[in-house]
């Protein structure tokens, strides 16, 4: 009876094996990348928006384990034109506790669509990178501050193309500033 229960979890890995190949020889050449000049962490202006416009670095990490750390952490950020919250039951065999809400009707007018657009451009900036942060700083990167114009080049809105720009990033040559505290 013990033998069979080890059994399981080891057979559960091997039938993963195959898909983890699969994935890892979709790994996109690092020369094929090109990011923005990462310089100027010494400015004291750049320094002083860190806060808001960032890049992580850690030493000793490769490009591959750069991007595995990015893609496992981009499925946490925030969905457009969804519903923030989480679902608290969803069933496995059918559709979530939670459905997407679309913006399509709006209660306050035209002038509180403007104003709701003007607020949300940061609003949403400031979701995808606490998240980010949550999950990229207990693997022990370390954010650096980046000029907000090529900060917005890297994270190229927080698309797919942008986990490959900031992989490279994170696992290139040491920034020549000094890192971001991590109370801020």
């Amino acid at each position: 009876m013990r033998t069979s229960l080890l059994i399981l979890p080891l057979a559960g890995l091997l039938a993963q094996a195959p898909a983890f190949a699969q994935d890892m020889r979709d790994v996109p050449d690092p020369a094929a990348i090109q990011i923005p000049d990462l310089s100027g962490g010494r400015d004291p202006a750049v320094v002083s928006n860190g806060w808001k416009y960032f890049y992580y670095w850690r030493a000793d990490t490769s490009f591959a384990e750069a991007l595995s750390d990015f893609t496992e952490c981009y499925r946490f950020m925030p969905v457009a034109n969804a519903s923030p919250g989480v679902p608290t039951f969803a069933p496995w065999d059918d559709k979530p506790a939670t459905e997407v809400v679309t913006r399509g009707f709006q209660p306050y007018g035209l002038v509180g669509a403007v104003i709701g657009e003007i607020v949300a451009g940061p609003l949403v900036r400031r979701a995808h990178q606490s998240r980010l942060r949550r999950c990229m700083e207990p693997r022990g990167y370390q954010r650096y501050p980046l000029q907000e114009r090529r900060w917005e080049q890297l994270t190229d809105n927080f698309s797919q193309a942008s986990i490959a720009m900031q992989a490279k990033a994170a696992s290139g040559p040491a920034p020549d500033g000094l890192p971001l505290p991590e109370d801020r």
